[in-house]
């Protein structure tokens, strides 16, 4: 029965490195999706905030490379490529825990931009950036940095600005705004951060957790290897032994049969 699982388990090993290839590219399509979304908004968005998910983007990528190099080239019947092989994922698990702790931090850590880049930003915001921040208007629901009130001495608050849910036909900005979005896109853009920093943790659990069970199997596979491997030995030595004493009786009775003709004659 042992025999027959060892025979199945290596099969089994291949199948489990092309999920786990898989699965780097989904962490890496993933991690480059939250890179996009932490730099959409990115006039307002903290720093040091892209590390830990630009670390899952290349772990993805390598974690890939690895699978299809054990698919192609592994014997997973070699002890010694399976225990090198063990010990790549493991560094790669490791540095995945890493990145998955560093943005759970960053999530804790993530403060409000220095009121000296708030005003540049609105500057750029009213001229240069004026398309980037009707976007975030519109898609984060909120207006200027802090409310309405960072356009009291502009002309005009932009109509990206008003609420819409309540208009006939939001495309038409020739009409009258009748409400508009009162709390500012500087903590909206942060409670994105702070989301995307939140998945980006839970991206690099659900790698490692699979890769440990991965990383388990073959382990497993590695002791009941070494386990059939000193068994197979001690028989052998039993064999061995056997026929050394089979080999000394045979001995024993010729002697005695010699020793028997002898005193007869």
């Amino acid at each position: 029965m042992m025999a027959q699982i060892l025979a199945c388990f290596p099969y089994f090993l291949i199948g489990g490195a092309i999920v786990i290839g898989v699965c780097g590219i989904i962490e890496s399509v993933c991690a480059g999706y939250f890179i996009y979304q932490l730099y959409e908004y990115a006039p307002l968005t903290p720093s040091n905030v892209c590390g830990s998910v630009i670390t899952l983007l290349v772990l993805g990528l390598i974690t890939c490379m690895i699978a299809w190099c054990a698919w192609k080239f592994l014997d997973f019947k070699n002890k010694g490529q399976v225990i090198i092989f063990s010990t790549l994922f493991m560094i790669i698990t490791i540095i995945n825990v890493s990145a998955g702790i560093w943005a759970l931090v960053r999530h804790e850590q993530v403060d409000l931009l220095p009121n000296a880049h708030l005003e540049q930003m609105f500057e750029l915001a009213i001229s240069d950036d004026k398309l980037l921040w009707d976007h975030m208007h519109s898609k984060l629901r909120c207006c200027g940095i802090n409310g309405p009130a960072d356009y009291r001495n502009q002309d005009a608050v932009p109509w990206s600005c008003c609420d819409t849910s309540s208009v006939t036909n939001p495309s038409d900005d020739k009409g009258v705004c009748t409400s508009m979005y009162a709390h500012g896109c500087q903590y909206a853009v942060i409670n994105h951060t702070r989301s995307i920093l939140l998945y980006i943790f839970l991206l690099a659990l659900c790698s490692v957790l699979l890769q440990i069970c991965f990383i388990t199997s073959m382990l497993c596979y590695i002791r009941a290897y070494r386990e059939r491997r000193i068994d197979q030995m001690i028989a052998q030595s039993f064999a061995r032994m056997s026929k050394d004493l089979g080999t000394g009786d045979n001995l024993l009775n010729q002697q005695s049969k010699y020793f028997k003709r002898a005193s007869d004659a």
